[in-house]
């Protein structure tokens, strides 16, 4: 039997064989539909737009930047609190075409636009498996490493959800210029010196994953290439003129970050990347290989720092366990360091298994030398039986990961992608909405995250046209809020602990967890704002309504905001809501005066949110619309 796997595994056609297999375990993800990112994109790309502020082009698809920002926090969709000057544009035009194209050929059906993801997914599992069978021997074990790229359940996200798309984009040119790279190097094909630095221009163009594909390219002129240095460097020209064009482009035409604290800009920001490198760096090693990246943002501080110290010892036994094959093996060099430098940009975001497409490609391929070598007896092993009796062990456990376990992970993804979505599309039907919304507007005095929000408003637009005229987030985050009412037109709101605790962190008083995964939830409004100092009186006008911070906490964040509605706090146009079991339900205003204190807007039972609901939404009598274990004050 194992013979006739060496054979199966060794077999020309088996590139294709294992894109056909990832795209059969990802085709849950057919039944996902339009989720979160997916409706801005539609919203964007739809003519014509649904709403102006959300108008995009192709060119232009995956950008929030001064032109529309300012429009965006009077909606509502972007928080009171977004940085003025806030920048989120990823210049990828190309994917931006491909999900162009989908709304003009088949807008209804987004059945089909998952299947035009999977084609590029299937496109990219096919060059890594074809780019292994020219650097790996014997042959199959570059089958068995195309057999666990293809298993990688850490590409479930990216092939599952429609707006991930730019990464199979960037991850299938960035691969295909490395395979055409070393055919012009190594075979005298001429062709590839062309086709090389076209295919990693492509790939910049659909994604910033690509550029990855030069640190392969780089390995490949350092421990691939027979030439001279100076042949060598002088190979890696023309891809870098490529980069260089694309890099000088990015920044000529206002692309970049800038205000964001989820995404870093390396160049605007060289130390604060750094460090970045060396904090997430080790977590999304880790990730490849055992432990997923995403954990980190569910961890206390405490947690965390273990965590981290778990990937580094990680890291450190992985070397011990591949040391002796890279002593030996031109292509393992190169395989270790493409994925090492291939995680130099997904750095530049909060660790997540997602970004993991071409670290990936070096992981898979050395893991298939590692179980290659151990099955056949190579001749880079070592004596030492205490070092074969840790590679059996390791071996083994690395080969249930990524080869049992995995498979599961990628047919679940959707699944995944599914639930968020989910919970979106229950908070934008708790909206108000209707051929009235835009004469009213929702105050939403606490949620988890006003990414709920951001996404809400863009459903709304989307498949209804009419989301509200402005829809106020007061308190974001999982603590307990007081709302107090000084007079008809004044509201002062103070979140337990102040707004934005640190990330992993609680309220003075309330028991930490050292894993929670609401610890993500939070985390997730930083993606409006970066660490800016806030000052005290800083004011924020919006339509109807002023918001003013007037009192800071001690290291410098919001303790106490006041909003002042314009026409007093109970005009008709105003929708009172609060979050409750993954929906928003009505809340009334404490009379003027008074005070009323919320829990956690995550600490009702799911059934008891849903029957407070429906007797809500019935009218029921003796149902407090503060909820039951809030505390009303009266004030002198």
């Amino acid at each position: 039997p194992l013979a006739w796997i060496r054979a199966g595994l060794a077999h020309r056609s088996l590139p294709w064989a294992v894109a056909v297999l990832a795209v059969l375990l990802s085709t849950p993800s057919l039944q996902v539909g339009l989720q979160a990112d997916d409706y801005i994109l539609r919203m964007g790309l739809t003519r014509p737009p649904p709403s102006p502020e959300w108008a995009r082009s192709p060119w232009r698809a995956f950008v929030f930047d001064e032109t529309n920002v300012r429009e965006a926090i009077d909606s509502g969709a972007l928080p009171w609190w977004t940085s003025p000057d806030l920048k989120v544009a990823f210049f990828r035009p190309l994917a931006g075409l491909t999900h162009w194209l989908d709304f003009r050929l088949w807008p209804g059906r987004p059945w089909l636009m998952h299947a035009h993801s999977l084609l590029w997914f299937g496109a990219a599992v096919a060059a890594a498996a074809a780019l292994y069978r020219r650097l790996l021997l014997p042959l199959w074990s570059a089958g068995l490493a195309g057999r666990v790229v293809a298993l990688d359940d850490a590409h479930g996200l990216p092939a599952s959800w429609i707006a991930n798309r730019n990464a199979l984009i960037g991850t299938l040119f960035a691969l295909l210029a490395v395979l055409a790279h070393d055919r012009w190097r190594r075979d005298g094909w001429r062709p590839g010196a062309v086709l090389a630095p076209v295919s990693l221009l492509l790939g910049l163009l659909g994604g910033e994953i690509a550029l990855a594909g030069g640190a392969y390219l780089l390995a490949h002129a350092l421990f691939l290439d027979d030439g001279t240095p100076r042949q060598r460097l002088a190979s890696l020209l023309p891809a870098g003129l490529a980069g260089a064009a694309w890099a000088v482009a990015y920044r000529a035409l206002g692309f970049g970050v800038r205000g964001c604290g989820v995404y870093l800009d390396p160049i605007a920001s060289p130390r604060e990347f750094l460090d970045a490198v060396v904090e997430r760096g080790p977590l999304l090693l880790g990730g490849q290989w055992a432990l997923p990246a995403q954990v980190g943002v569910m961890l206390s501080p405490r947690a965390a720092r273990w965590w981290w110290l778990a990937a580094c010892g990680l890291a450190l036994l992985l070397s011990a366990l591949l040391a002796p094959l890279l002593r030996r093996d031109r292509a393992a060099r190169f395989l270790a360091l493409g994925m090492v430098l291939s995680l130099l940009p997904a750095c530049a975001s909060l660790p997540q298994d997602r970004l993991l497409l071409l670290a990936g490609f070096g992981g898979a391929g050395l893991l298939a030398q590692l179980l290659a070598g151990l099955a056949d007896g190579a001749g880079w092993l070592p004596r030492s039986r205490p070092w074969r009796a840790f590679a059996s062990v390791g071996g083994a456990a690395l080969a249930v990961l990524h080869l049992v376990l995995a498979p599961v992970g990628l047919t679940r993804a959707a699944g995944q992608v599914r639930l968020v979505g989910r919970v979106v599309g229950r908070s934008a039907e708790s909206l108000p909405s209707g051929p009235d919304a835009r004469e009213r507007s929702a105050v939403i005095v606490q949620t988890p995250t006003a990414i709920n929000c951001f996404f809400a408003a863009a459903i709304l637009a989307a498949t209804r046209g009419s989301p509200p005229a402005l829809i106020l987030v007061l308190s974001p985050g999982l603590e307990e809020t007081t709302l107090e009412r000084t007079g008809e037109e004044t509201l002062l709101v103070r979140p337990a602990g102040g707004y934005f605790l640190p990330p992993g962190t609680r309220a003075p008083g309330v028991p930490p967890r050292d894993i929670d995964p609401r610890y993500a939830l939070p985390l997730l409004d930083r993606l409006f704002r970066d660490d800016r100092a806030w000052r005290q009186g800083e004011r924020r006008d919006l339509p109807g309504v002023a918001v003013t911070v007037t009192r800071l906490t001690a290291d410098g964040r919001p303790a106490e905001v006041e909003f002042r509605f314009a026409g007093g706090l109970t005009r008709p146009s105003l929708v009172w809501l609060r979050w409750e079991s993954w929906a928003y339900v009505p809340f009334e205003p404490p009379p003027p005066g008074t005070s009323v204190t919320l829990p956690s807007p995550t600490a009702r039972s799911s059934k008891a949110g849903v029957r407070r609901r429906q007797a809500l939404a019935k009218g029921s009598p003796g149902v407090p619309a503060v909820g039951e274990s809030s505390q009303a004050t009266k004030h002198p």
